[in-house]
């Protein structure tokens, strides 16, 4: 288990999959940064059902590692299949059990509850290790906490997106921070909308004057990264597009305190405007 200060560091497989926010990875390079992933000692690895072929391109390029000390965190839609759909992901895994297993998005409360149900069935029939769940607005996540025994909730977490942070905090659960980078708006890459090549021009954020202003601030994307390590999450979730991408884990350290102050100012202007419950911009009612 790779750590930087207290939080676990997880390799995010949804750029091997299909996604309308990024360029999906070969399955050749996939491999290749899988592999220099775990010689940099990384063990844990983020993905989901909807992740298609990434399961099988982790469970090959393990296979060929001659690996077993690996851990799976997934999620899979709350949907009537939800069972049948876990079981898929274990075939493609090559696994008896799932080390951690979360609903994928919020649902409506009978839909949530069933499915809320099934996850507590895989718990206790070994084949997910812990449960929990992904991309909940804090009320639904605190709803969620009173009726089921959940250990993890999978969140966006970076200096654009860090709504009831303070809050989440507060509630004991194990949060996986993805998007440390804000999607890679704070990558170094971006100084207006139209440089961005895809649909993460049309999200909230990318519309923020404010978000090109704190991207122009940071002095790379490794100070990016650095803020969401030094707030300490149970787990941060990285992306990475090639085996050089990796080393930015080499360059994460303290930021000083007048930066950090200026940072959360710039951050604050960005976040402070957004009307919606995620960094995609969809809103969820209770």
């Amino acid at each position: 288990m790779m750590k930087i200060d207290q939080s676990i560091v997880l390799m995010g497989l949804w750029n091997i999959g299909e996604g309308r926010f990024h360029a999906k990875l070969s399955a050749r390079d996939g491999r290749s940064i899988i592999k220099a992933a775990y010689r940099k000692g990384i063990r844990d690895f983020s993905s989901a059902y909807s992740y298609n072929e990434a399961d099988s391109i982790l469970a090959s390029t393990m296979n060929e590692l001659h690996a077993d000390d690996w851990r799976i965190y997934t999620k899979v839609m709350p949907v009537p299949t939800l069972i049948r759909k876990a079981e898929t992901m274990l075939r493609r895994l090559g696994r008896d059990s799932l080390d951690v297993l979360m609903l994928h998005w919020p649902a409506e409360n009978e839909s949530l509850y069933r499915s809320m149900e099934d996850l507590e069935k895989l718990h206790a029939s070994g084949k997910a290790g812990a449960i929990g769940v992904s991309n909940f607005p804090l009320p639904l996540l605190q709803k969620v906490l009173n009726d089921f025994d959940i250990s993890y909730h999978e969140r966006p977490l970076s200096l654009i997106w860090k709504k009831d942070w303070a809050e989440e905090k507060q509630l004991g659960i194990k949060t996986l921070a993805y998007a440390p980078l804000g999607m890679g708006l704070l990558s170094g890459k971006y100084h207006k909308a139209d440089d961005i090549p895809d649909d993460r021009r049309n999200i909230e954020a990318a519309s923020s004057p404010d978000l090109y202003g704190l991207a122009d601030y940071l002095s790379g994307p490794e100070e990016a990264l650095s803020w969401v390590y030094e707030e300490k999450p149970y787990g941060v979730i990285s992306g990475f597009s090639s085996t050089a991408d990796l080393s930015i884990l080499d360059n994460i350290g303290r930021i000083p305190e007048e930066r950090r102050a200026e940072l959360e100012r710039l951050s604050d202007a960005v976040s402070s405007s957004f009307s919606c419950d995620n960094i995609f911009s969809h809103n969820w009612r209770l």
